[in-house]
């Protein structure tokens, strides 16, 4: 194998990575940690208001501490990495989204889930700020909402 085929291996693992440990972040409630995975000019467009942008990291930790507390559970898949330069990526993944009225207190505590499951996707504009990869944009989306039984 060639070393520039593992130099784009290796990039491509960090974007995922990043996406990866995001999505683990938000689900944990690590509000500060997540909003450091934005860049400083960072741009979000949540997937339940996929028109209204949310700008800057700082109003992004804002947005994200505003969230009404609860347990969510995000799972992520089908990530496809498109390297654009060394300091450009596109990551764009699919998410599915179970989510329980309120956060569990501890590891051995069960939240009954709602009934709705919601399905979408993130495109994730990543770029690389002193050597490390940040979020420069996030575009949510909802594409299909299960109804199931409450």
């Amino acid at each position: 194998m060639k070393s520039s085929e593992l130099d784009t291996m290796l990039m491509e693992w960090q974007c995922q990575k990043l996406v990866t440990r995001s999505i683990n972040l938000l689900d944990q409630g690590r509000w500060q940690e997540l909003a450091d995975c934005y860049a400083e000019d960072g741009v979000l467009y949540r997937p339940s208001a996929p028109l209204e942008k949310v700008a800057g990291r700082a109003a992004i930790l804002q947005s994200f501490m505003a969230r009404p507390v609860k347990e969510t559970c995000h799972a992520l898949s089908n990530m496809e990495v498109t390297l654009q330069s060394p300091t450009a990526a596109t990551v764009v993944s699919r998410v599915v989204l179970f989510s329980g009225e309120h956060k569990a207190p501890d590891i051995e505590t069960i939240v009954a889930a709602k009934g709705n499951v919601f399905i979408g996707r993130f495109v994730d504009q990543l770029k690389k700020v002193d050597g490390e990869w940040v979020i420069a944009l996030r575009q949510g989306s909802i594409e299909l909402n299960y109804k199931g039984c409450d």
